[in-house]
């Protein structure tokens, strides 16, 4: 079991001659949970790339659930908002992820500033041209519906009105909605009418320019995020290059240390207190001039127009000079005091840069875990947006009657071609509207999952019902695999450089391939002990995101109390999750050293630092 593990027979030898040779698997049952735990995560994953198409989150969608530019909308990659101020009322968010106003896809955004009242006067004398300028849902032809223009449109089968828009991420956005209302909706003494929308709400300028002003905000998010992606279109070549230039520089630096360390190590921490040393100096001096009201070099000024008001604090020159000349002192107090310990870790260095220039592929092994890490990344994002769109489109009642005539109620779940068919319920305002993506004892599992449907089909609609679980799941397995990864790279690169430091002779003794050597030792006997220990810290992280995410809806609340608590909770935990990821690191080296199961490990780590707490 998890720390179950007799490790009595890797105890003996403190000092053995390099990694232990005769190993057992360790901590086996947690291995195991952790495969069963990964297969569940691709199980989501497979159901949802299944069942799931991103577009349904990406693409908008009207008031049926139906996705602009798929399907039946072929053509309509746009949606059109009925009454756009609604949409403000409720934030300007819900423009992306749900507006209380009928919402239809159209082909082309429209181009008109129009108001049905003056649409029913053009009528009068170009019925059809009138009657087009209508947006109005799907299956309603304003042009060929015998109903007048009003009828349409107080029925909520047609806008009330429409403004000059552009598409931005396929919503249509008005353009100078104020202005329009100021020149345009002018009844034919030329003087302003008043809007009304199709429930009779009034519709001012002044709430179309506020609709305007919020829409703007996704429109420069949009332009914001075009000009991110083309900049780096345009720059990929030097970013990579920037990257592969830190690599060859780090390498470089790693061959200085090997052979000049002493050199160079001195010469940054003379350097160091040299800049430590002006910036109190620069502070100090700065303080002095404001105090006294000296003028300034043209640098300072230069400087003060940059940051603006901050620099003109004499106190926050002088603190920033205090803190600095104590840095100095105290970097100056651990060289004279300290200096055996400074050669000791000097050594350390120059021995550390003489073991990756004997294994030089350690310099290359951390990019894999690396992409493992990133590969994980991707797959969790990938996987959560499939999760999230699959199934099809659900429905339920708003307005319900909960009557003998309209027996419905608000929230129930339904389905538009079988609800009301009599319309016993349109005199009530009962509807059946969409309400999102999943699966419901409604609709009927795809032929391809014809062996097990009743069974199947009650695990989606419960996992629906609490659509939390496959996110949390696949959050947590995230993380955990995040850490594994990790794990790994610090067990395979510790099992490496103690071959090199055990090796009298390090060009005789040295085996061949360590770094394959020590990866095997990881997985073939530690895999189990690693996922412990990576599960310790996921868990830790997990809590931190609730964390997180319990402040993120406390925010607008005004218990000072809470509020402290969770900060409190919050900087508890990350210093918990700091100080076992120390312990998992040297917990790791002992795993690759002697061979031990996580807990052993972890216990001769604890024993260590103890032994070595003042050093």
């Amino acid at each position: 079991m998890c720390c179950g593990a007799d490790d009595s027979e890797h105890e003996g030898g403190q000092h053995p001659h390099g990694p232990v040779k005769k190993r057992r698997c360790t901590d086996i049952v947690c291995c195991i949970v952790f495969i069963v735990y990964i297969g569940g995560m691709a199980a989501f994953g497979i159901l949802g790339y299944l069942q799931g198409d991103p577009r349904k989150l990406l693409l908008p969608k009207d008031s049926e659930g139906r996705i602009c530019g798929l399907d039946d909308q072929v053509g309509k990659e746009n949606l059109h908002f009925f009454d756009i101020t609604k949409c403000i009322r409720e934030g300007v968010t819900s423009v992306a992820f749900g507006c209380p106003t009928p919402q239809v896809c159209v082909a082309k955004c429209p181009q008109d500033y129009t108001y049905y009242l003056q649409l029913e006067v053009m009528a009068l004398l170009d019925g059809h041209t009138a009657r087009s300028k209508l947006v109005c849902k799907s299956g309603v032809n304003a042009t060929t519906d015998q109903r007048s223009i009003s009828t349409l449109v107080k029925s909520g089968a047609c806008a009330a009105y429409t403004l000059n828009s552009t598409a931005v991420l396929n919503r249509c956005v008005p353009n100078a909605a104020a202005s329009a209302y100021n020149t345009v909706f002018r009844d034919s003494s030329n003087s302003s009418t008043s809007i009304l929308s199709s429930d009779g709400s009034p519709i001012t300028g002044a709430l179309l320019q506020k609709a305007q002003e919020g829409l703007a905000k996704i429109q420069s998010l949009q332009e914001i995020g075009e000009k991110v992606l083309q900049d780096v279109y345009k720059s990929w070549k030097f970013i990579l290059a920037i990257y592969g230039g830190g690599m060859v520089f780090c390498v470089i630096w790693i061959v200085l240390l090997r052979f000049i360390f002493k050199v160079i190590i001195m010469a940054g921490c003379i350097l160091a207190l040299g800049l430590l040393a002006f910036g109190a100096y620069f502070c100090i001096s700065q303080y002095a001039s404001i105090k006294n009201g000296i003028a300034t070099s043209q640098a300072y000024q230069t400087l003060t127009n940059m940051l603006s008001t901050y620099v003109e604090s004499q106190n926050l020159w002088l603190a920033i000079g205090i803190v600095t000349a104590v840095v100095g002192v105290i970097l100056i107090l651990i060289f004279i005091f300290l200096v055996r310990r400074v050669c000791v870790a000097l050594e350390l260095l120059s021995e550390g840069s003489k073991a990756i220039g004997k294994v030089m592929t350690t310099l290359l092994w951390p990019l894999f875990p690396y992409a493992l890490q990133v590969a994980t990344i991707l797959y969790w994002g990938a996987a959560t947006l499939y999760i999230a769109s699959s199934g099809g489109p659900l429905y339920q009642v708003q307005n319900g009657a909960n009557n003998t005539v309209c027996p419905y109620t608000s929230g129930q779940p339904c389905n538009p071609k079988t609800f009301n068919t009599n319309q016993q319920c349109s005199a009530f305002g009962t509807k059946c509207v969409y309400s999102g993506f999943g699966y419901s004892v409604e609709y009927p599992l795809p032929s391809y999952m014809p062996n097990f449907r009743a069974e199947f089909q009650t695990v989606l609609v419960f996992l629906n019902k609490y659509q939390w679980i496959p996110h949390a799941y696949n959050l947590f397995g995230m993380f955990w695999l995040w850490f594994f990864f990790d794990a790994v790279n610090q067990c395979v690169l510790a099992g490496v450089f103690a071959t090199y430091y055990w090796a009298f002779d390090k060009s005789k003794d040295m085996p061949r391939l360590p770094l394959c050597r020590a990866i095997g030792r990881a997985l073939g006997f530690h895999m189990g002990s690693l996922a412990l220990g990576s599960l310790l810290v996921a868990m830790l992280r997990m809590i931190r995101v609730l964390l997180e995410y319990i402040d993120h809806k406390t925010k607008k609340s005004k218990n000072c109390c809470a509020q402290c608590l969770l900060k409190c909770l919050k900087c508890c935990f990350w210093c918990l999750e700091k100080c076992l990821r120390y312990l998992n690191k040297n917990a790791y080296i002992m795993m690759a050293i002697y061979g031990t199961g996580f807990c052993a490990s972890a216990v001769k780590a604890i024993g260590l630092l103890l032994k070595n707490i003042l050093k």
